[in-house]
């Protein structure tokens, strides 16, 4: 049961920003000494089973990874935003475009690498009770976030891209789902964030 609702879930990693806080792009920051956050994130969901990987890239990432041919698993694929400009709900309704139909998705941020097996395991099997599945520590809500196809179908045909992701999400019947971990709350926005996070390698040039 669990691993057919694998198959029918699809994920969407949030990554056309400009990254002007941190001073490069997010993506490409070292998570260990062999992956970058985009590899980290993109394996974890590839490891714990999603077969349907939409990363959406502005165009100048996009044009590194193809040019460096940047390793990721054979289930990626690479959506361009050419309007970044307009915000996350923009980038979000960019990737749930090339979402399977009737599949559930996770999104999240490339700014949290620790998505790990067992949050995705714990949120995928209460995807069939809300339209929408959140991780919880405490009373604070983090990454990823779990969204049916009501949403995915409500999100696409939205005209307004100045919604707040959280906001349209009210809208919907929610579920929050109790994780035990601080790091699905983490927000690596600036080169400070970077090293209370518990990195010590240096940025990439």
């Amino acid at each position: 049961m669990q691993r057919d609702l694998y198959k029918q879930t699809s994920c969407v990693i949030l990554s056309a920003g400009s990254s002007g806080r941190m001073g490069t792009h997010k993506a490409l920051l070292a998570y260990n000494g062999e992956l970058n956050f985009l590899q980290q994130i993109t394996t974890a969901y590839s490891q714990a089973g999603i077969e349907e990987i939409i990363v959406v890239a502005n165009a100048a990432l996009e044009k590194i990874i193809r040019q460096t041919g940047m390793p990721l698993p054979h289930q990626v694929k690479l959506v361009v935003n050419n309007k970044p400009a307009r915000g996350r709900f923009y980038s979000l309704q960019t990737g749930l475009k090339v979402v399977s139909p009737g599949h559930s998705c996770f999104f999240q941020n490339i700014d949290n690498p620790f998505v790990t097996r067992e949050t995705l395991d714990k949120m995928i099997r209460c995807s069939e009770k809300a339209d929408v599945v959140k991780p919880c520590f405490g009373e604070k809500s983090g990454h990823p976030v779990l969204v049916g196809p009501p949403v995915i179908r409500a999100i696409i045909a939205e005209t307004d891209f100045t919604n707040r992701i959280d906001a349209f999400l009210h809208g919907y019947t929610l579920l929050k789902v109790d994780i035990q971990d601080t790091r699905i709350l983490a927000n690596i926005n600036q080169p400070a964030d970077y090293g209370k996070a518990g990195f010590e390698v240096e940025f990439p040039d």
